[in-house]
Order: structure tokens, then C-alpha cells, then sequence
């Protein structure tokens, strides 16, 4: 990477930084490019050469926390021996991380739950990513002669029968339903049904 594209990439970073902070304090709605550039000492328009839009900032934003949450639950899963445990220790890392922000962190759960339902492109590359990730866990797993999916359909079976608990409103809902075991018991049933051993 050249010099020059170092220093855009620092900017578009800082900028960043900068819209996150004052969405986790004041909310997506009342974050505005103005006060992004007075914070920073910089012009709108310097931010808009980065950025095309408003809408832009919230989706880097959006995708830069996404994409840390999904490198932090890989990496951990990467520590784990056996397959099973990486799968379930993938799902509920990125599970905890949403979690967690429902609960303590509600602007950003706002902006997660907006990027969710106006299906932004950044949401689909992300849940794209997620699938190639278990794809890649479940390289490592012979497929029983009974189990009728390849690995990828396999990947994107898990995604799906584990979509509330990786969905922003999804997760909301069962917070305040206070449904704590059922995270387990959705993992134990989707390892039995790969015909994997917890």
C-alpha cells in the first residue's frame, strides 16, 4: 500500500472513530456530518471525499464493527481442537457480542438492527463471510453418507437455523424473554443434525 493510500485509509479510519463515538452517545438519527468534521477539525466537504454520503458513514461504521466481531469469534474459534467446539464457539461469541450491545450498548444495536432490516449490502457480505467461515470449519468434518448437503449448503443451514440468534431484533426479543438456555440448546441441535459429536 502506498503512502498516499495509507493516509486515506488513517482518515477514512478516523472519521470512522469519530461517527461510532458520537452514534454510541447520541444515536445514528442525531449524528450528523458537521458535527463529525467539527470534532475533527476538518470541512464537510473533506469528509464527503471520503465518504459520498451520510448513509455512507453509518454502513462503515456498521461494517467495521461487524467485521472486528466476526475476526474476534474466528480467532477464537481457531483455538478450539475439535470442529464441534469451533462451531459453537463461533455462534456464541458473535451471539454474546450482540447480546451485549442489546443490553449495553443500544445505539449501536440500533444502527446493527437498521443495517438488518433496509438489508444493506454490508449485512450481506458480512453474513457471507459467516458462512465461509463455518464452511471452512466444516472442511475438517467427514460427511456421514445420511447427510444430503454439501459443506456449503451445510454453512448456510447453520446460519439459517441459528438466525435468531444472530439477528439484531431477533436477539432484542429474546433478551427480554429472558431465554437464556435456548442459545444451547439451538447448538446441540444443529451439531446433531451435521452428525458432529459436542
Amino acid at each position: 500500500m502506498t503512502e498516499e493510500k495509507t493516509g486515506e485509509a488513517e482518515t477514512r479510519d478516523l472519521i470512522l472513530d469519530q461517527a461510532e463515538a458520537l452514534i454510541r452517545h447520541v444515536g445514528r438519527k442525531k449524528t450528523n456530518v458537521e458535527d463529525i468534521a467539527e470534532k475533527l477539525g476538518m470541512s464537510r466537504a473533506y469528509i464527503y471525499r471520503f465518504f459520498p454520503s451520510r448513509a455512507a458513514i453509518d454502513r462503515g461504521v456498521y461494517a467495521r464493527h461487524a467485521d472486528q466481531s466476526l475476526s474476534e469469534a474466528i480467532a477464537r474459534s481457531g483455538t478450539c481442537c475439535q470442529a464441534s467446539t469451533q462451531l459453537v464457539t463461533l455462534l456464541e461469541h458473535l451471539h454474546k457480542r450482540i447480546r451485549n450491545d442489546a443490553a449495553h450498548a443500544a445505539n449501536v444495536h440500533a444502527l446493527s438492527v437498521a443495517a438488518h432490516l433496509e438489508d444493506w449490502l454490508e449485512t450481506r457480505q458480512h453474513l457471507q463471510l459467516l458462512k465461509d467461515a463455518i464452511e471452512t470449519i466444516l472442511g475438517d468434518v467427514p460427511n456421514p453418507a445420511e447427510f444430503v448437503l454439501d459443506r456449503h449448503g451445510a454453512a448456510q443451514a447453520v446460519v439459517e437455523a441459528m438466525t435468531s440468534f444472530l439477528h439484531p431484533v431477533l436477539v432484542g426479543q429474546r433478551l427480554e424473554e429472558g431465554q437464556e438456555d435456548a442459545m444451547r440448546l439451538q447448538t446441540a441441535f444443529v451439531l446433531r443434525a451435521l452428525g458432529m459429536k459436542g
